[in-house]
């Protein structure tokens, strides 16, 4: 805040975005997020973020099916597979959550 910066880029993951969030209300903040930042209280709405935050959302949870399906075309006879994930990421638990039950549907095992 000291530096009197014209932008924030909160790009170290969805709390460095709260951080800039609680800090200014009025640099605008561009964040990160691989959730939902409404859920993650970034923004109010995704149509019209308020305030000064806006972003991009890499939709980690959305797409693990889609990655999944990807490597069962890769690699057709896999059918155990082995997930390394940061336990303390807010997206672990959702993303964990939509493999598992993409892998069932595959008779996959995760």
């Amino acid at each position: 805040m000291r530096r009197q910066v014209t932008l924030i880029v909160a790009g170290g993951g969805f709390r460095s975005g709260l951080a800039a969030k609680t800090e200014t209300k009025s640099i605008p903040v561009l964040f990160i997020a691989a959730e939902d930042p409404v859920k993650l209280g970034l923004v109010t709405s995704l149509a019209k973020p308020d305030g000064n935050l806006t972003g991009v959302n890499i939709l980690a949870a959305e797409v693990v099916a889609k990655r999944l399906e990807l490597l069962r075309e890769l690699l057709p006879k896999a059918i155990h597979v082995d997930v390394l994930a940061e336990p303390a990421s807010a997206t672990t638990e959702s993303m964990l959550k939509g493999l598992d039950a993409a892998a069932r549907t595959m008779g996959m095992q995760i």
